[in-house]
């Protein structure tokens, strides 16, 4: 590998480590950026800041949980079970 490709891999990673450091939480967050764009792009007015916040938290806490059952079944990998 050149020193200029090490270089840009390096800064991506350490972009991605500050960001999310967790691809799960990454693409969860971006999926509900993308989504409540779209929501709010064709919601009426009346109702486009509820269900866009809704749609937008229930995503963030979802990609959380998701997040959460793998590392909790990696940690209960990891241990061995006692008698």
């Amino acid at each position: 590998m050149s020193d200029v490709t090490g270089r840009v891999l390096g800064a991506l990673k350490a972009a991605y480590n500050f960001i999310s450091g967790d691809p799960i939480v990454l693409v969860g967050v971006a999926v509900a950026f993308v989504l409540a764009a779209a929501l709010e792009a064709i919601l009426p007015a009346s109702a486009r800041q509820l269900v866009s916040g809704a749609v937008f938290v229930a995503l963030i806490l979802l990609s959380l949980a998701l997040t959460l059952g793998r590392e909790r079944a990696a940690t209960a990998r990891r241990t061995p079970r006692r008698p």
